[in-house]
């Protein structure tokens, strides 16, 4: 349990460094994308389930996660080069006509099935946290980043998505 709480703490100020120090943003991203998943190798009690029912909806969720993620790299691939850097115009194709932060819905969906193939405690419970710390990130984001780069064409796009789900 201790450990889960290190994890959180790395990844609470990983998320700060990042907002904080634009040339820490390569570095800081792998983090965010990592850290989450390695806290189910710490010892931990695991959950009593049907394992094989959940084995299979951890896998479709990862599977889920990793296309959503793939299909908006590919609608970013001329706006952006590396994630070190903000986008240069507003994307609103692809998954961006229905979403304001695929990538990191793909995140979340990619923890949460992972957390739900091993089956541990501590990690899901300590995972919560972290999905509450991505949509910090994905809310910072906007309103440090995207609102001043943007203006008033992204507080149209924002009417019209939603920021995690589909409106």
């Amino acid at each position: 349990m201790k450990t889960q709480i290190v994890v959180l703490i790395i990844f609470a100020l990983n998320l700060w460094l990042v907002n904080q120090f634009p040339r820490y943003r390569l570095v800081g991203s792998f983090l965010f994308a990592f850290l989450p998943l390695l806290t189910v190798f710490f010892p931990q009690p695991r959950f009593e389930l049907d394992y094989f029912w959940w084995e299979i909806t951890g896998y479709a969720f990862m599977f889920a996660g990793l296309f959503l993620m793939l299909w908006a790299k590919k609608e970013l691939g001329g706006v952006i080069t590396n994630l070190s850097e903000t986008p240069s115009k507003l994307v609103t194709t692809g998954p961006y006509q229905y979403l304001r932060h695929p990538m990191y819905l793909g995140l979340v969906f990619i923890f949460v099935g992972w957390w739900w193939v091993w089956a541990a405690v501590y990690a899901f419970y300590f995972g919560m946290f972290i999905l509450a710390m991505v949509w910090v990130q994905g809310y910072m984001e906007e309103k440090f980043i995207l609102e001043k780069q943007f203006g008033a064409k992204f507080t149209a796009y924002c009417r019209e998505t939603g920021m995690f789900w589909i409106k």
